[in-house]
């Protein structure tokens, strides 16, 4: 009767290992499955994160394309700048006196309406006589 016992005792032992077993194994699925889960759920966010990164960048690299357009041309209306500061009103004058000088101007009139101190149209005019 007593290795009736213990063999009763053996299969009750083994049913209910096989029973935590079970249940053991149908939590960790359920922990693997949840892993899963989350995995491809990060994997979408990665994509979508790899995706905005992309967009940043192209966005970056324009900006930095339209900014250095924008520099090359401050950088042309500086040089008109300058040049137009050196095209100053006073070269205007000397520009009108000489074509009045080619018509035919006097010192007198060269002084008048280029408001010249009479050396620079004396000077002018001998430059530019024919």
């Amino acid at each position: 009767m007593f290795t009736e016992y213990i063999a009763w005792l053996a299969l009750v032992l083994t049913i209910g290992f096989f029973i935590t077993t079970l249940i053991f194994l149908k939590r960790v699925n359920k922990k693997n499955h949840s892993l899963e889960v989350l995995i491809k759920s990060l994997l979408v966010q990665q994509e979508t994160t790899k995706k905005q990164f992309t967009e940043v960048h192209s966005g970056a690299v324009g900006l930095s394309k339209k900014l250095q357009q924008l520099d090359t041309e401050v950088k042309k209306t500086q040089e008109n700048q300058v040049n137009l500061v050196a095209s100053a009103p006073e070269n205007r004058l000397y520009t009108r006196a000489t074509k009045m000088v080619e018509l035919g101007a006097s010192i007198e009139e060269l002084m008048s309406e280029c408001e010249l101190p009479r050396a620079e149209a004396e000077l002018l005019l001998n430059l530019h006589r024919k």
